[in-house]
């Protein structure tokens, strides 16, 4: 028996912009050498990224810190391998792909069902184990071996779990890629998964992901204060319950649990950083099809986070609090949306989220709208907008540099976009995007620059002001083809520009993740059931060199002007052929693949050492990941 209803994983049909990866681009599109899945979103349309190093990107603009990112219907700050307060550091997804039945993003103008962020959604929905017999695979990868393990809970097929454990050996080829670094990454994490239909009504599931990272480095080189050591552990925890008492009406309500605690120490063992946040929550959501062409949609959360963080530095040999905080806080939240359907061809959707955060004492109403239109046979015009909002942390608020008064940034979302059939197999889409930010916000004197011609250094007395307001601009142009056999991919283009202006200062800057010139591609030829060739291609102008930079003959200075300094441009072809072998019940999946195929010599924004007297900043760039040739296995029994 399987409990019906609305799907788990779903795609809003009003949804102006964004895509859904399945598991089986999952495969295609993460690369040995990290085994991410937050890496195949990096090559989707309208995302931009210029560090090998990292997982994060931006979309439209926006960095993931104004992401909402969801792992089985909860958003959740707790997905990522990183090491905190590091800020060259690097990071990889908590999730293992394997265990992935898909990942959705929304670009912009969708459903508010979780708020609080004012940029792209992102959505992690985990695949149920296999109901039919017990199964296994073993990945070993440029980095990492992982294991996975499923199979019925019982004969009646009423059910399913599924394990997976993933544990890398980064640091070795950081170490033998990149010796001059003198660190060494790596990390541990697991998955899990128990889903059980209690009756053709009632169904619950159990869900968990947790993990463990860590850096080193040779004390031989560090100076007293230097960082040594580092360790991130994170865990998430979801039990839900839905209830389908009918075709019409389903409802799920979660029970939710997450932890993250970090501690970074120097070569001399003083704590550089250490903290702990903690997440307990409920929530429940619902959807009725009130009739024919009418579908409600609603819900609920109450939130309630607790956080402590402490931050210190050697200055003059002493230690120095930069930062010191702990408190708690709740949040309530909820949701209703309607669509309206007049007619087949054409349905609109109103929506409104209203949310009361303890922290600030803020009640706040965020509405939106979205629209779809079938002009003619084969073509689609859609449209959305609304008001988006993004509460201020802890560390904002209540910090040695937090503001108490803070409000809540805002952006007023406007998305307009056509889509057309070339054929079954082939669409293309245009999409046109306005984001006015409101309210940003930003941390003052916390960069170095030159003021009235004289040197003025970054520093830690600066506080959080609601400083910037802004917008991200731009046209969105792709070209799909979707088919089970031959060539499957995408090509893309974006145009955007995003600038802010502080209003507190009057000075205007581009933004840190303004990048004017995005393609992404990927294509994947299917030459047989056993032998498939892929192709990842991104290009882009890349970000600014966030901070008061100049560059004169060559050589780069701390100047008086904000983000005027480019990021060489980025560009990576990465290839990767699968061949599988099968035999028995048994099968073997070879996977050859090289990133970054012409070796390119890409480089990324790091801090630079400043020479006081002449203002000179070097070592800005540092050279990313030249070409690799790697190799992976798969086997399947």
């Amino acid at each position: 028996m399987t409990v019906t209803g609305r799907p788990r994983a779903r795609r809003d049909p009003e949804i102006v912009s964004g895509q859904t990866l399945r598991s089986a681009e999952l495969q295609q599109l993460r690369d040995l050498l990290t085994n991410d899945p937050l890496r195949a979103v990096q090559v989707l349309p309208a995302v931009a990224t210029g560090d090998d190093f990292r997982s994060e990107f931006a979309v439209r603009g926006a960095g993931v810190g104004r992401m909402n990112f969801t792992f089985e219907g909860i958003s959740t700050p707790f997905l990522l391998h990183t090491v905190q307060q590091v800020q060259d550091g690097g990071s990889v997804a908590m999730v293992n792909g394997d265990v992935l039945d898909e990942i959705s993003l929304s670009n912009g103008a969708y459903p508010q069902r979780y708020g609080n962020r004012t940029g792209a959604e992102l959505d992690f929905h985990m695949r149920e184990g296999s109901r039919d017999s017990l199964q296994s695979h073993l990945s070993i990868s440029a980095i990492d071996a992982s294991t996975v393990v499923e199979g019925p809970l019982n004969a009646g097929r009423d059910g399913s779990w599924l394990v997976s454990v993933r544990k890398s050996y980064l640091d070795l080829l950081v170490t033998r890629l990149y010796p001059e670094n003198n660190f060494s990454f790596g990390f541990f994490d697991m998955q899990g998964k128990v889903v059980r239909d209690l009756s053709p009504r009632h169904r619950v599931e159990a869900a968990v992901t947790t993990g463990r990272s860590h850096l080193e480095r040779e004390p031989d080189i560090l100076n007293s204060g230097n960082l040594r050591n580092a360790s991130n552990r994170s865990t998430l925890g979801i039990l839900t319950w839905r209830y389908v008492p009918g075709s019409r009406f389903v409802l799920t309500q979660r029970l939710a649990f997450g932890a993250n605690t970090f501690l970074n120490t120097s070569r001399d063992g003083l704590e550089l950083g250490d903290g702990d946040a903690h997440e307990s929550l409920y929530r429940g959501d619902w959807s009725l099809g009130a009739a024919a062409r009418v579908t409600c949609e609603g819900g609920g959360e109450a939130r309630w986070s607790t956080s402590s963080q402490r931050d210190q530095r050697l200055v003059a040999g002493r230690p120095v609090v930069r930062e010191d905080f702990s408190d708690t806080a709740s949040a309530l939240s909820g949701y209703l949306q309607a669509r309206l359907a007049p007619a087949a061809d054409a349905s609109i959707v109103p929506g409104i989220r209203v949310d009361r955060r303890a922290l600030t004492g803020e009640t706040t109403a965020s509405p939106w709208i979205q629209a779809r239109w079938a002009v003619r046979p084969g073509w689609t015009l859609r449209a959305g907008g609304g008001v988006y909002r993004q509460e201020p942390g802890f560390a904002e608020v209540l910090g040695v540099r937090g503001t108490a008064s803070l409000a809540d940034e805002r952006a007023y979302h406007a998305d307009v976009g056509v889509e057309a059939a070339m054929s079954t197999a082939t669409r293309w889409q245009v999409t046109v995007y306005d984001r006015e930010d409101r309210d940003l916000l930003r941390l003052t004197d916390a960069e170095t620059r030159v003021v009235n011609g004289g040197l003025v250094l970054s520093s830690a007395a600066g506080h959080y002001l609601n400083a910037l307001d802004g917008h991200a601009r731009g046209i969105e142009w792709m070209l799909q083809r979707h088919t089970p056999n031959g060539l499957s991919g995408w090509i893309s283009y974006s145009l955007g520009f995003s600038r802010y202006r502080d209003h507190t200062t009057d000075e205007s800057f581009w933004g840190d993740y303004d990048q004017r010139h995005t393609i992404n591609m990927y294509g994947n030829y299917r030459v047989s059931d056993r032998l498939s060739l892929s192709a990842r291609f991104r290009i882009g102008s890349n970000f600014p060199a966030t901070g008061y930079w100049t560059e004169r003959d060559g050589a780069f200075f701390v100047g008086d002007r904000r983000n005027t300094v480019r990021v060489p441009a980025y560009s990576r072809l990465d290839l990767r052929a699968n061949r599988t072998y099968t035999w028995d019940r048994r099968r073997l999946t070879l996977f050859l693949e090289a990133l970054n195929v012409y070796n390119r010599a890409n480089t990324r924004f790091v801090p630079p050492a400043v020479n006081r007297r002449t203002f000179e900043a070097t070592n800005m760039f540092e050279k990313m990941v030249p070409l690799v040739p790697s190799i992976g296995v798969l086997l399947e029994f």
